[in-house]
């Protein structure tokens, strides 16, 4: 009976996973950790100082919250899987780092504060996104994206051997 429910649970715990791994495709970040070397750069490019405040649009397992960190960021991702939120929350407890996860769709999430926004999303949501980010956020943001560029906004530094863009903001689109 016990062996059951055990069953019975990891296929539930499955079945959700399943769910937000399909829904994470369909909002444009699946899970895709950046390899460290192209987070590391992402970081460098991204000039990060104390204060500044870093957003993750799609922020996984939180490696690039944690390396904004140690740079003296306040750092906070958007995430859809909750159990992806639970671990970086639970990691960001146990490293007391000045970053946390919130479980929210990142095309809800207010970007309006933010002085540097981070993200790895999949080519055909890019578009969308640069509307968001033109009209939502402050001019001087810095987006660092890993592989994929903005059909608009111009790129203002690429590192080709690693595949990261930076981006800045020059005017707000209304």
């Amino acid at each position: 009976m016990i062996v059951s429910w055990i069953f019975l649970i990891f296929q539930l715990l499955f079945a959700l996973f399943f769910i937000f791994l399909v829904l994470s495709f369909y909002t444009g970040a699946p899970y895709v950790p950046s390899k460290l070397k192209s987070a590391k750069r992402m970081i460098e490019l991204a000039h990060i100082t104390k204060g500044t405040r870093v957003i993750d649009l799609g922020s996984g397992d939180g490696r690039l919250l944690f390396l904004a960190t140690t740079h003296g960021a306040i750092a906070t991702g958007y995430e859809i899987n909750p159990f992806l939120v639970l671990l970086t929350n639970i990691k960001a407890l146990f490293l007391l780092q000045n970053a946390h996860a919130i479980w929210k769709n990142f095309w809800r999430a207010d970007i309006s504060k933010a002085d540097v926004i981070l993200l790895y999303l999949i080519p055909w949501k890019m578009k969308q996104l640069e509307d968001k980010i033109l009209k939502e956020t402050k001019p001087g943001t810095r987006i660092i994206s890993n592989s994929f560029i903005f059909p608009h906004i111009p790129c203002t530094t690429k590192d080709e051997d690693n595949h990261i863009f930076l981006f800045t903001v020059s005017k707000k689109r209304v």
